[in-house]
C-alpha cells in the first residue's frame, strides 16, 4: 500500500513538472515571437526614418536648406545611418558645409541616448559628431578614446581628428604604443587623413623617448603620412648605434640616393637580415657602379640574402640579363650562379605575363 502511495505522488509530480516545462517553452516562444516582432519594427521604422532623411540630406546638398521639424525620438538611428552613408563620399568641403544641417535637426542632442545604447550605436553615433566638425564636442567624444571595443575607440579617434586635428593627434599618437589591438591600416589611415601636419609632429615628438618597439611601430607610420621627415628620423637611426631590428626597418624604408653611402655601409653587418635589407636598399637607389659592392653578397651563407642581392643587382641601372648573365660566368661560387638563373628565371616570367 505504501509503495502505491509513493509511486502516485512521483507520478503527480512528474505531471506537474512536464506541465511547467510546457508553460515555460511557451513563455520562452512568446518572448522569442514579441522579440522577433519588436526587431522587425524598428527595422521598418530606422528604414523609413534613413530614406526620408537621405532625400533631406541630398536636397540640402544640391541647395536647398531644409527648415522642416527637428529629429524625432525614434529617428536618430535611422538619421545617424543616412548621415554616416552620405558623408563617406562627400569632400571635406561638403562635409563641413552639410554640417549646419546636423545642426539645425538637433544631432548633438540627440546623441546622448545612443551613446549610451549599444556596441553598434556608440560607433554609428561618434562617426556621426566627428561629421559636425564642432571643437565643443571633443570633451564628449575624448572618453570613447580609451574605450574597451578597439573599433568604438578608433572611430572615436578619427571623430576626434576631424573636430580639432592637434588635440586629438596629442592623445592618439601616444595611445598608438599602448593599443595592441589597434589594427594598423586603420591607424594609418587617420594618421593619413591629417591635414594640418600635427600626426606626423607628434610621431616625431613620440619618437624622441621611444624604445625598440615603439620605434619600429611609430617610424612606418611617420613614412606614410610625412616622407621627407620620416627621411630626416630614419638617417638618425642608421647613423646612431641602434638595434638591429630598427636598422633593417630603417634600411626598408630608405628611398632617396643621399643615403646610397650609408647603406653601403650595411652590406658587411654581422646579422644577415641587415645585409639582406642593404642590399635590397642599394638596388632601389643605388647606381650602375655599385653592383661590384653587391657581388660579394651573392655567395652568402644564407639563401635570403643572395636571393635578394641578385634582385638588387638586376634591378641597379645599366643591368639587365644579358649583364647579369656575364656576372655569372665570373661567379666562382655555385650557389651564386644558381640564385642568378632563379632570380633571372623569376624576371621571365614576369616578362611573359
Amino acid at each position: 500500500m505504501h509503495a502505491l502511495s509513493n509511486q502516485s505522488t512521483v507520478l503527480v509530480v512528474a505531471g506537474w513538472v512536464a506541465v511547467l516545462t510546457l508553460l515555460l517553452a511557451f513563455v520562452l516562444l512568446a518572448i522569442i515571437v514579441i522579440l522577433r516582432i519588436r526587431a522587425q519594427h524598428r527595422e521598418r521604422r530606422d528604414a523609413q526614418a534613413r530614406q526620408f532623411w537621405t532625400q533631406v540630406i541630398q536636397r540640402e546638398l544640391e541647395g536647398e536648406e531644409y527648415k522642416g521639424r527637428r529629429l524625432q525620438h525614434n529617428e536618430v538611428a535611422g538619421f545617424v545611418e543616412a548621415w554616416n552613408a552620405a558623408h563617406d563620399s562627400l569632400t571635406e568641403a561638403d562635409s563641413r558645409r552639410l554640417a549646419a544641417l546636423g545642426q539645425r535637426v538637433g544631432l548633438e542632442a540627440a546623441a546622448p541616448r545612443m551613446l549610451r545604447g549599444s556596441y553598434h550605436d556608440r560607433a554609428m553615433t561618434i562617426i556621426a559628431l566627428g561629421h559636425l566638425h564642432d571643437r565643443r564636442l571633443f570633451d564628449v567624444l575624448s572618453p570613447f578614446l580609451s574605450d574597451r571595443s578597439p573599433i568604438v575607440s578608433l572611430c572615436a579617434a578619427r571623430a576626434l581628428a576631424q573636430v580639432d586635428p592637434p588635440r586629438a593627434m596629442s592623445m592618439f599618437v601616444p595611445m598608438i604604443v599602448e593599443r595592441n589591438d589597434w589594427v594598423p591600416g586603420s591607424v594609418a589611415r587617420i594618421l593619413a587623413e591629417n591635414v594640418d601636419g600635427s600626426a606626423a609632429r607628434e610621431i616625431g615628438n613620440a619618437l624622441l623617448r621611444a624604445n625598440a618597439d615603439t620605434t619600429v611601430k611609430l617610424v612606418r607610420f611617420l613614412a606614410d603620412i610625412d616622407a621627407k621627415r620620416a627621411a630626416e628620423v630614419v638617417r638618425q637611426l642608421l647613423d646612431g648605434h641602434v638595434d638591429d631590428h630598427i636598422i633593417s626597418v630603417c634600411l626598408q624604408l630608405v628611398n632617396e640616393k643621399q643615403d646610397r653611402e650609408r647603406v653601403i655601409g650595411f652590406l658587411a653587418a654581422s646579422r644577415w637580415h641587415v645585409r639582406m635589407h642593404a642590399a635590397t636598399a642599394l638596388g632601389r637607389i643605388g647606381e650602375a657602379d655599385d653592383g661590384p659592392r653587391l657581388e660579394p653578397l651573392l655567395a652568402d651563407s644564407v639563401w635570403w640574402v643572395r636571393y635578394r642581392t641578385a634582385q638588387a643587382l638586376l634591378a641597379l641601372s645599366g643591368m639587365g640579363v644579358d649583364a647579369m648573365r656575364q656576372l655569372q660566368q665570373r661567379q666562382s661560387d655555385r650557389y651564386g650562379r644558381d640564385i642568378i638563373d632563379q632570380v633571372l628565371a623569376e624576371h621571365g616570367l614576369r616578362s611573359m605575363a
